[in-house]
């Protein structure tokens, strides 16, 4: 999309359309009634360099200004303005040929224009001025006329919200005297309600697909908020202040220590210089004592300015979104606490674990299965199965069909006083015979992170400076003497776990111990014997695990096969899965047991 509006051959603006708003100051109306071109505009110069009831909006100002908030360095953020280039030399160089939205970094550019206008007029003949003002608002209302798209490309929903919801409204407040810049509120107000509708959940939570654009969409919606609180009826309707005030909640419980939201891209989306400005402004405008506190536990630098934190209780860390395909589960607020988001709108799903501010795992976790030697893909999408959030752990179980009559079951599991996580993949059979079946997934770890394997145990640590997690392969041998069932390797920035057997179902577990104290601890673990009516489970049926990590122990029980009343450790249990501390007592403390899926495979 492109505006090139040709050179006026009049100085008077906005010819086809009434120019003046009832509220215009007479004096000015009537000096450009005169006729007296050159007056008028004189008058109008001196009209924008007196005005005092109207607080401009700093959004040009500074190093890092509110205009680049979180706008990734590959969408030209050094250039949009100008490299210190005046926007005023572009203006006179271009004139409405200056003011295009047909890309991000255009439309963005547009703008910053669109908010140095009002001291462009010290600068500009009228011609270019004018120019300029009837082409922003051209551009604005071609950009009313689409509608924001979840499911579309990510960037266009951005590039939208920016010249249909945003320009607009600026244009509004900067020119309140204009009738052509008043006439664009309505539209823009109810386009910003319905995509504030449309792209959240209903409860503040972003889709996954957004995330590479969540950081500028939300400065968007900010900058917007800030200039629908000055104007008349707003930015958007009631309901849609309230999806922006959950958006908050959402966006604290997403952040990361580094500026960005997690599960994205660090280089790409880092800007550790707008990222907290941005969320506190936004909290500012419309958060709550809980955000503020949350805020402040997040980042030092909000924790300074937002003294009423204190006031504040914290909200939970933890959310899910089936709707949204995007979770985050977290042991706390603290950036000693242990976060993992998980964004699973495609396949592969993409998480990031960040444990006292450290990126342990990021990008995107991918797997392979082989079923009778041959290659099996993926013949579906991520469904939610199971979530459960409370003070014991953080639990959310996926589905997936692939090829063959499989079916891929994945398993997280954030144990939150325990400071234990579990990430599991389990391969079923939908129905037949056994067959040969090897699975393997890849996590990617995260920046400056190595994979420590220890010399004669299949486990081993990830390590950053110091070790900070270790990493325990239950369905694996302990010792590496025996090489039967597979395997778990730390290559090309990926930790890997296969596992092969001959059977109905696999179950493919990894325990990570996010105590970094207690990781460095000795460390052992078993397969357990699960029996039902007396006689021992096969293990593509039921299987069993227990972990020892220092003093600590735990459990870790799942179905594979029709559920039923079984033993593990001498403790009954009647679900499809059930995780818990062993302590020295020798009874289950159980973080969770679920009842047996929908979708159990017979």
């Amino acid at each position: 999309m492109a505006t090139a509006i040709a050179p006026q051959t009049s100085k008077l603006p906005f010819e086809t359309l009434p120019l003046w708003h009832k509220s215009a100051p007479r004096p000015l109306v009537e000096k450009f009634a005169s006729g007296d071109a050159d007056q008028a505009w004189a008058a109008w110069q001196k009209h924008l360099a007196r005005r005092k009831s109207l607080p401009a909006p700093r959004f040009l100002d500074g190093k890092r200004p509110p205009l680049l908030w979180c706008w990734p360095v590959a969408w030209e953020r050094d250039g949009v303005l100008l490299q210190g280039r005046p926007l005023a030399q572009l203006c006179k160089e271009l004139s409405g040929d200056a003011v295009r939205g047909d890309e991000l970094p255009q439309a963005l550019q547009a703008l910053a224009i669109a908010y140095a206008l009002p001291k462009l007029a010290s600068k500009l003949s009228p011609h270019v001025w004018w120019d300029l003002a009837e082409a922003l608002c051209d551009l604005a209302r071609e950009a009313q006329q689409l509608c924001a798209d979840p499911h579309g490309d990510v960037q266009e929903v951005l590039r939208q919200q920016l010249l249909a919801g945003e320009l607009p409204l600026a244009l509004t407040y900067l020119f309140p005297e204009l009738q052509p810049t008043r006439d664009l509120q309505p539209l823009a107000r109810q386009l910003l309600s319905e995509s504030l509708a449309t792209l959240l959940d209903g409860k503040g939570g972003p889709h996954a697909r957004l995330l590479p654009v969540l950081g500028p969409l939300i400065a968007c919606w900010t900058r917007a908020r800030w200039l629908g609180k000055r104007l008349k009826r707003g930015s958007w309707s009631t309901e849609a202040e309230a999806q922006y005030q959950w958006l908050i909640r959402s966006a604290l419980r997403l952040a990361a220590p580094d500026g960005r939201f997690l599960a994205t891209n660090t280089r790409a989306t880092r800007d550790e210089f707008g990222f907290w400005p941005m969320l506190a402004r936004a909290i500012d405008l419309a958060g709550d004592k809980a955000d503020c506190a949350a805020a402040a536990t997040l980042s030092p630098a909000i924790a300074a300015k937002k003294t009423e934190a204190k006031c504040g209780n914290l909200p939970k860390p933890a959310f899910h979104s089936e709707w949204a395909a995007l979770a985050t589960l977290a042991t706390g607020w603290s950036k000693s606490d242990a976060r993992l988001a998980i964004a699973y709108a495609r396949d592969p799903l993409a998480l990031e674990l960040q444990v006292g501010g450290r990126q342990l795992l990021a990008g995107t976790w991918t797997s392979e299965t082989i079923c009778n030697g041959e290659p099996v893909a993926v013949a579906g999408s991520w469904d939610e199965l199971c979530w459960q959030s409370d003070q014991d752990c953080d639990y959310l179980e996926l589905s997936i069909d692939l090829a063959n009559n499989l079916r891929l079951d994945r398993q997280i599991l954030l144990a939150k006083r325990d400071a234990v996580l579990f990430l599991i993949d389990v391969l079923q059979s939908t129905g037949g015979a056994a067959r040969s079946l090897r699975h393997s997934f890849h996590l990617p770890w995260g920046r400056d992170v190595t994979w420590q394997p220890e010399a004669e145990t299949r486990d081993g640590l990830l390590v950053d400076r110091k070790p900070r997690a270790a990493v325990l392969p239950l369905a694996l041998s302990e010792w590496r003497s025996d090489p039967r069932g597979g395997s778990l390797v730390g290559h090309e920035g990926h930790l890997t776990l296969t596992q092969e057997a001959t059977g109905r179902a696999l179950y493919c577990p990894l325990l990570f111990d996010l105590k970094p104290g207690r990781a460095k601890q000795d460390r052992t673990w078993r397969q357990l014997t699960v029996a039902e009516s007396l006689s021992v489970v096969p293990r593509d049926v039921a299987v069993g695990f227990r972990a020892h990590s220092g003093d600590d122990q735990w459990v870790v029980y799942r179905s594979l096969g029709p559920a039923a009343n079984r033993t593990v450790l001498g403790q009954n249990i009647s679900g499809e899965f059930a995780a818990g501390r062993f302590p020295a007592a020798g009874e289950i403390k159980a973080w969770i047991e679920t009842e047996v899926s929908e979708t159990e495979v017979g």
